[in-house]
């Protein structure tokens, strides 16, 4: 992954309603949202993200909505979920719906991790989550 899109996965802020009490320390953020980084029509978005859901259910996982984007909220911004799966898991979900990386919590801690090279990046900052 260039030093590029790290920057700007780096800048990433997470807006939605609050996890949910007990929720596990570690766990993933994942959007099936324009596979490769490419815009694509929001119908086709929309299946990818119910599909993505479905497959997460199907793991009897538990997903949280979480939007990922720019720090304006009118600017870029990608559904995703937030669950409680293990890197490898949350990367195969990343291959399969064609992403370039999928975001990791670390106790507490926001990491990226590379879904083609498996890199994972620690991107130096605490996860937090923003009211809508």
């Amino acid at each position: 992954m260039t030093p590029a899109k790290v920057a700007l996965y780096a800048q990433a802020v997470f807006r939605g309603v609050p996890l949910p009490a007990g929720w596990p320390a570690d766990f993933a953020i994942i959007t099936a949202w324009n596979p490769w980084g490419a815009a694509v029509a929001v119908a086709q978005n929309e299946r990818a993200d119910a599909a993505l859901h479905g497959g997460i259910l199907a793991a009897g996982l538990t997903p949280h909505r979480v939007v990922g984007g720019s720090v304006d909220p009118t600017g870029h911004q990608e559904p995703g979920w937030a669950v409680a799966a293990v890197p490898d898991q949350a990367r195969a979900w990343g291959v399969a719906f064609r992403q370039d990386a999928v975001f990791l919590v670390h106790a507490g801690r926001l990491r990226l991790l590379a879904c083609v090279t498996g890199q994972e990046i620690d991107l130096g900052r605490p996860f937090t989550m923003l009211d809508r």
